[in-house]
């Protein structure tokens, strides 16, 4: 009867020891993609923006990955994460697990840009409150801001710019991993408690 007790208490032991690391894990992996597909007069803007998973305003750190199709008039543009920086100014730029946001109507001189070489002109695509950087609107830009390959909206409110995606494999590995701890330490609770 003692072993069965104190394989039972080693059972809790483990489940208490694992169940917030499997959790833990699960949070801190929780990146978000979100879809971009967006027309900007002629042009347009296709692809995905990844961001950490946090919610609300977010800046430029909370952004990780990106692969952006830039399309213009007789020219076209990829942006990753490798090949060029994401710049981000004010608090213009939220998300919520389903949707990434910029608010156009918010306070002058915020923006968010994706581009090559910061500040030059040459291959961005950007949303902009007001003129700064970029034009005010949502602007893309596969060349330079300069040639007819530039293609620029006025935009106003806070508008959807990404959608999520399905989780990533790993995510949903995850999930399945804190879901079937979770069910072990019910189960284990149920069974001490009938015993």
């Amino acid at each position: 009867m003692t072993a069965k007790l104190a394989m039972r208490g080693n059972r809790r032991l483990l489940g208490a020891a694992v169940f917030p690391m499997l959790m833990a894990a699960s949070v801190a992996s929780a990146a978000i993609t979100y879809q971009v597909d967006q027309t900007i007069g002629l042009g347009s803007v296709m692809g995905t923006i990844t961001t950490d998973g946090n919610t609300g305003t977010l800046g430029a750190s909370d952004i990780t990955a990106w692969n952006l199709n830039l399309n213009g008039v007789g020219a076209t543009l990829n942006l990753t994460n490798l090949n060029s920086g994401v710049f981000v100014t004010g608090g213009d730029v939220s998300a919520t697990t389903h949707d990434l946001y910029f608010n156009f109507s918010g306070t002058p001189g915020d923006y968010l840009l994706f581009q090559v070489s910061f500040g030059d002109g040459y291959q961005y695509y950007c949303d902009a409150v007001s003129y700064t950087v970029c034009y005010e609107g949502a602007t893309v830009t596969p060349q330079y801001v300069l040639d007819a390959s530039e293609q620029n909206m006025p935009e106003s409110g806070n508008q959807i710019i990404g959608v999520a995606g399905t989780p990533e494999p790993a995510a949903w590995a995850l999930m399945l991993l804190g879901f079937c701890g979770l069910g072990a330490a019910l189960r284990s609770r149920r069974t001490a408690a009938a015993a």
